[in-house]
């Protein structure tokens, strides 16, 4: 999504700020930065398994799950594992297969529900929150975690997501889940 800012895309800050995900696993095991990003390739992309015009001949859904499961042990297995909050999102919504409309908020809406799914050593466990939650859900977290101002009126008034974590729990240990044997 930052090649697509030419404030960053063609700036110092690229080179600065954004690494190529090969890196992530050994930073993983050493220490990540304060908020990172891991997008993955379209090749481990969760996309469906059939012939995308200019992508690779399929896409296999278990590689993308095994790529995802890897990174997330990583984090699990690395010294920030007790301070970590991940929030895996996807970008699409999978299929006009939705029985519960929209809301809309303002011009742009929210557009079709997405899964999301928040790991971290305080989450509620085995909680599934019934908040409307979006995109700019994220970023008011990271805001409000760092005490950055808001980006926008969007993420300023977004549902917050400090209600699928406890904090006074005993913290969960990792969950190290092994890799499938993809066909």
């Amino acid at each position: 999504m930052f090649d697509a800012i030419k404030q960053v895309r063609q700036t110092a800050l690229w080179t600065e700020h954004v690494r190529p995900y090969s890196e992530f696993l050994d930073d993983a095991a050493a220490t990540l930065p304060a908020v990172s990003w891991l997008i993955p390739d379209w090749s481990v992309s969760d996309h469906p398994t059939r012939p995308i015009p200019g992508g690779p001949p399929t896409v296999s859904v278990c590689e993308g799950e095994n790529w995802t499961v890897q990174y997330i042990n990583a984090i699990m297995q690395g010294p920030n594992w007790p301070t970590t909050a991940i929030v895996l999102a996807w970008d699409d919504f999978g299929g006009f297969y939705d029985h519960v409309p929209p809301p809309s908020l303002d011009r742009y809406g929210l557009g079709p529900r997405v899964p999301m799914i928040v790991i971290s050593p305080y989450v509620k466990e085995g909680t599934v929150s019934h908040t409307v939650y979006e995109s700019a859900s994220i970023l008011q977290l990271i805001e409000m975690r760092h005490k950055l101002k808001a980006l926008t009126n969007r993420d300023a008034e977004a549902n917050s997501l400090l209600d699928m974590f406890d904090f006074s729990q005993v913290p969960a240990p990792p969950l190290v889940l092994p890799l499938r044997d993809c066909p």
